[in-house]
């Protein structure tokens, strides 16, 4: 019987080798797009609202008189903050701080209203829980902006009492107002801050992560990447072969979670889709070079895949949007740099958010390019040197 003929060696016999390897670990099949997909599905959950609300804060009402009730009643108003407890000491108010109830106590002192009253300026203390930084400044912003409506009308009232109209009176009181507004993200919804940010970042590891399991199996295999230099002819047609199966699946999981930010949950997009699919496709392969890089360096599939957590595993904090890149280290600035992510997520900003010009993007996206070509470059550097046919030789005259 005549043998069934095998394809010629090239791009086809890589990607049909790929795919069954990958067919045959549901494990792999799972990390591919089910498993980031329940995770964005997860992410979105928690932040479904937006934004936080009713924080829960304490009271201490030392005063007990009318202006300190309006002062809880206007608190308590505020869509960030709840009045949660009514203390009567200082120290059980510290309490709640220590034991996570509340994120915050106001302190009303003994004889506000009198000494308003009598002109005199009585302190009202907000103590609040900064360890966590998010809450505590939302907390403090909130509290802090409605006691100071409560102070702005008690000036007003009393220079009215004084014969003065309610215009100039509000006048003096604020002489210089200043005129606040948030540009790009003016709701301060965490859909459009976080989420949309770890996504990719956590994206990130699963692509770099898969890149480096590909290139790393079949190095430690018995015939070695020359094996896959054979099927494929040419180092680029092996390399495109290899990760083709994982640039599709991982490009669909991005654009997915988009289509689910920017569809059903409601998020604002306000820039070029094209380019934003262009940059997309550049940031998936970057992180996948970046992964077989590291599997080509490392000993073997265990280190290869500590190597892509130890990179990619804290991008979130050099990316810029926790912590000002502005205030970094050389260090730190030149990590971030290495790491397609943080380019990827300064074009996401610049185009869906702030809409601008796409020569302003330019910069960001030839880096993110070029640490594409130079990862690629040094992956096709090293498949070459484990992948050489006297290497394989050797290999296979032990068997």
């Amino acid at each position: 019987m005549a043998r069934r003929a095998h394809p010629a060696a090239g791009f086809r016999r890589v990607l049909l080798a790929e795919l069954r390897q990958i067919g045959a670990r549901p494990g792999l099949m799972f990390m591919l797009a089910p498993f980031p997909l329940l995770l964005f599905v997860l992410l979105a959950a928690v932040f479904q609202l937006g934004l936080p609300r009713n924080l829960p804060i304490a009271i201490i009402d030392q005063d007990r008189s009318t202006l300190s009730r309006q002062m809880v009643r206007i608190v308590d108003a505020t869509p960030e903050v709840a009045v949660a407890f009514e203390e009567a000491t200082l120290s059980e108010g510290r309490q709640r701080l220590l034991s996570g109830e509340a994120y915050a106590v106001v302190l009303i002192p003994p004889r506000t209203e009198r000494d308003v009253l009598a002109g005199r300026r009585p302190e009202v203390v907000l103590f609040y829980n900064n360890q966590y930084m998010t809450p505590g400044s939302l907390v403090a912003r909130s509290v802090g902006g409605a006691l100071g409506t409560v102070a702005a009308g008690i000036s007003v009232e009393a220079r009215v009492a004084r014969g003065a109209d309610v215009e100039s009176a509000t006048q003096a009181v604020n002489p210089v107002p200043i005129r606040q507004s948030a540009l790009f993200n003016p709701s301060l919804e965490y859909v459009q801050f976080l989420l949309a940010a770890v996504m990719p970042t956590v994206l990130q590891i699963f692509i770099g992560a898969s890149a480096a399991l590909s290139f790393s199996r079949d190095r430690q295999g018995i015939a070695g990447l020359g094996k896959s230099l054979r099927l494929g002819g040419t180092l680029v047609r092996t390399a495109v072969g290899k990760l083709a199966p994982y640039t599709l699946a991982y490009l669909l999981v991005l654009w997915g979670a988009d289509a689910l930010l920017f569809g059903p949950m409601g998020a604002r997009f306000g820039g070029s889709l094209p380019f934003h699919l262009a940059y997309g496709v550049v940031f998936v392969l970057a992180s996948q070079m970046l992964g077989a890089a590291a599997a080509l360096v490392a000993r073997d599939t265990v280190s290869a895949l500590a190597a892509v957590g130890v990179i990619t595993g804290p991008a979130f904090g050099f990316t810029g949007l926790t912590f000002p890149r502005l205030s970094m280290n050389g260090f730190s600035d030149v990590w971030a740099d290495l790491l397609p992510v943080t380019h990827y997520l300064e074009l996401r900003t610049d185009n869906i958010l702030r809409g601008a010009p796409l020569d302003i993007s330019v910069p960001a996206f030839l880096w993110l390019a070029a640490l594409a070509l130079v990862y690629g470059g040094v992956t096709l550097l090293l498949l070459w040197r484990h992948g050489r046919p006297s290497q394989v030789t050797a290999t296979e005259a032990g068997q």
